[in-house]
């Protein structure tokens, strides 16, 4: 099986496309897969995924986008700090799961600023690219 998501913290948190859930799961001992997605499994597909599967969407709306945001990162970072490795994604994993990834890496303090942020994340995973309202929505959340 090919390996098309990327890793954020060694080991434990990665992230990428939905197709890709599968995958993380299997090869990186993940306990949750986050799906960041506004429209994320059906209640058949979630009955039958092989893994543990939690439905957080990053919004769409203005008013919502930020804490959405902000939801999803301080569940990842939750999970990562009680010891649970994480795939989180999006449909594609250039979009949401890299807003989240770059939520995720100020929420750890991980990075000094949210440029430096974006940075590792686009270096991890070169296809991301923050929209205009996301980049606004962090830009509120971590200035």
């Amino acid at each position: 099986m090919e390996k098309n998501y990327d890793v954020l913290v060694k080991d434990r948190l990665f992230f990428g496309g939905a197709k890709d859930a599968d995958i993380a799961f299997e090869q990186e001992t993940v306990d949750i897969v986050i799906d960041v997605r506004v429209n994320g499994l059906s209640n058949e597909e979630q009955e039958t995924a092989s893994y543990v599967y939690k439905h957080m969407p990053i919004a769409d709306e203005d008013i919502e986008v930020a804490p959405s945001i902000q939801k999803v990162a301080k569940e990842i970072v939750s999970a990562y700090e009680n010891g649970q490795n994480v795939y989180f994604h999006c449909g594609s994993g250039g979009g949401r799961a890299g807003v989240a990834a770059t939520a995720v890496l100020m929420e750890l303090g991980m990075t000094d600023s949210l440029n430096e942020a974006e940075a590792a994340v686009k270096n991890a995973r070169p296809q991301v690219t923050i929209r205009p309202k996301m980049a606004d929505a962090l830009q509120k959340l971590y200035k």
